[in-house]
């Protein structure tokens, strides 16, 4: 069993492990200059292949930098390293962030319906060793190695024996790990080890590029104070979800909401509390509507919900629910105001009250408008303007 450093090919030469493995290129006498192109004009087998390897990298390096996210990453990295290394099994496992566990992501070979969102817990395992260490590992008879899950084999029924298993890095953190089992002819070697670090690495830094360009992404449509989606991710949201009505003949509902007397806490306690009623209102509505619903801060004081293949009577009962959690929640608690709070709420559906996306914001807005408008702490329908 050999443990090896999956950042470091430099390492690998150094590694005392490794010395019973084959060398990386066949030892042979100096090649005479004379005889460096043969009769047939084909390069030595040596040359040939690092020409092969260098396309192979090439070609990689291009795959990758159009991976704009980290899940578009990991399955260029799989594809990429079935081609590398022909294997019976192969998965890649994410790291829980918080747990550390392990879970099986992408998976192929025997069972790979059965294991995938699996999870396997930090440190167990040969795939856990090499989370927790951050290091490989080249194993040729898993029979032999006291590290490996035997359950896994009798769930799947696969027989594994030889596996080659390294760690995925960002940012200095193991964040996945790749596992190979099987490789077709031989066990894995120190040359598949070499060739599968260097592709993790190019896939480090697709990675890191794809989290970046995700982090972005979502600053753009994220409201800084509350963490929910804002008004452009709302224009982005109702155009796909409308566009989905029209395909599957669904339907979709709008709420608008928007507190009462809210600007009575700016003017009395200044605009950080004011912030931090907003904040609070944002998580009660993250608890109260379901999971398939969107909430989003409009802006100022004025939220929204989308709710998704939903009638206008599914929407008025979120709603309810909703309005009665405002109702319930004592608002600056920790800063020892003990402030209630109420809102005026407006529900519109489509294809019920609108068309088009802007006539159901509009629609939306209107009758939230008139809750406030007729002494708020209500809820109103478009059918009721």
């Amino acid at each position: 069993m050999i443990h090896v450093p999956a950042e470091a090919a430099k390492n690998i030469r150094n590694a005392t492990a490794l010395e019973t493995l084959p060398p990386l290129m066949p030892r042979s006498a100096p090649p005479d200059p004379g005889s460096t192109v043969r009769s047939s004009g084909r390069l030595p087998r040596s040359l040939d292949a690092c020409r092969k390897e260098l396309r192979f990298f090439v070609e990689t390096a291009r795959i990758l930098s159009s991976s704009r996210e980290p899940k578009m990453v990991f399955r260029a990295l799989i594809n990429r390293a079935r081609v590398l290394v022909r294997c019976r099994a192969w998965s890649l496992f994410v790291v829980d962030p918080t747990t550390r566990d392990l879970v099986f992501d992408m998976v192929g070979g025997p069972g790979a319906r059965m294991l995938k969102g699996l999870r396997i817990l930090a440190g167990h395992g040969i795939v856990g060793w090499v989370a927790s260490h951050g290091k490989a590992a080249v194993v040729r008879d898993a029979r032999t190695d006291r590290r490996f899950m035997q359950e896994i084999d009798e769930a799947t029924g696969l027989r594994t024996r030889s596996v080659l298993c390294l760690p995925i890095l960002s940012k200095g953190k193991t964040v996945a790990v790749l596992e190979m089992l099987n490789k077709i002819g031989t066990p894995f070697t120190r040359h598949d080890l070499q060739l599968l670090s260097r592709l993790i690495g190019q896939a480090s830094l697709a990675l890191e590029r794809a989290s970046l360009i995700e982090q972005v992404a979502s600053l753009i449509i994220t409201d800084e104070l509350t963490g929910l989606f804002n008004a452009r991710y709302l224009d982005e949201a109702l155009e796909r979800e409308i566009r989905r009505c029209h395909r599957y003949r669904s339907t979709l509902a709008l709420i608008f909401l928007d507190l009462d007397h809210f600007k009575e806490i700016n003017t009395l306690h200044g605009h950080p509390l004011g912030s931090r009623c907003l904040t609070e209102l944002a998580e009660i509505m993250r608890q109260s509507v379901r999971d398939v619903d969107i909430p989003v801060r409009y802006g100022g004081d004025e939220f929204a919900v989308i709710l998704p293949e939903s009638s206008v009577e599914t929407a008025r009962m979120v709603a309810e629910r909703l309005a009665t959690a405002i109702h319930t929640h004592v608002f600056l608690q920790e800063a020892g105001l003990k402030t209630q709070l109420a809102a005026s709420i407006g529900i519109a559906g489509f294809p019920d009250h609108a068309k088009t996306k802007q006539e159901l914001i509009l629609k939306a807005d209107a009758a939230m408008y008139r809750s406030k408008g007729t002494g708020g702490d209500r809820i109103s329908l478009a059918d009721q303007l």
